[in-house]
C-alpha cells in the first residue's frame, strides 16, 4: 500500500471526535501527576518520566507513518511522538523494517503499561484508604479511555495493516458485523 492511499483527510470533525479520549487520559495524567506530587516530587517525576519514555517509543514506531510530522489521531492520546519523530527521523521516506517495529512496540507496551503499574501502585498504597474514590476516579478514567481509543482512534490510524491493536480493531468489526446481517 502506497504513502497516499494510507493518509486519511481529517476533518475539524474528526479532530473533534479524536479529542474524547484525550478528555478522561489528561484527568487521569493530571491527577496522577498531582497526587503523587502532593507526597514526593520524585514520584511525580518518575511518572512524567516514563511518559516522556513512551513518547520516544512511539517515535520509533511513527517513524514510517505516514502522519508522521503533521496531525495523526495519536496526538490527541497526548503524545508529542509525530513531531518528535519528525525531528529524530528526517527523511521522510524512512520506513521502519518489522523488526524494529516490533522493539518499539514492546518499548511502548513497557514503558505505557509501566507507568500506569508504577502509578496505581503508589496510588493505592498512598491513597486508597483517605482518598479511595479519588483513586478509583482516576482507574475509571483510564479505563474509560482504553475503549474511546479503541473504537474512535483505530480506524484512522496510519498502522492499519501492521499495529496488532489494528488487527483486533478489524477482527472485531468483521464479527460485529456478522452479528448485524444473518448469513
Amino acid at each position: 500500500m502506497s504513502e497516499k492511499e494510507t493518509i486519511h483527510p481529517f476533518s475539524k470533525t474528526d479532530r473533534l471526535k479524536h479529542l474524547l479520549p484525550a478528555v478522561p487520559l489528561t484527568i487521569y495524567n493530571l491527577g496522577t501527576v498531582y497526587l503523587l506530587g502532593t507526597h514526593s516530587i520524585c514520584l511525580a517525576g518518575i511518572f512524567i518520566l516514563l511518559w516522556v519514555a513512551t513518547n520516544f517509543a512511539v517515535a520509533g514506531i511513527c517513524s514510517g507513518c505516514p502522519y508522521r510530522g503533521g496531525y495523526c489521531p495519536g496526538v490527541s492520546q497526548l503524545y508529542f511522538a509525530p513531531y518528535l519523530s519528525a525531528l529524530i527521523f528526517k527523511r521522510k521516506d524512512v520506513t521502519p523494517e518489522k523488526r524494529s517495529f516490533k522493539l518499539n512496540l514492546f518499548l511502548l507496551s513497557f514503558f505505557g503499561i509501566g507507568s500506569y503499574i508504577f502509578a496505581f501502585y503508589w496510588l493505592f498504597g498512598l491513597y486508597w484508604k483517605e482518598q479511595a474514590l479519588t483513586v478509583l476516579i482516576l482507574l475509571g478514567c483510564l479505563l474509560l479511555h482504553m475503549p474511546l481509543s479503541f473504537f474512535i482512534l483505530c480506524p484512522g490510524c496510519g498502522y492499519k495493516e501492521t499495529c496488532p491493536m489494528a488487527k483486533v480493531h478489524k477482527e472485531f468489526n468483521r464479527e460485529s458485523d456478522s452479528i448485524r446481517t444473518p448469513d
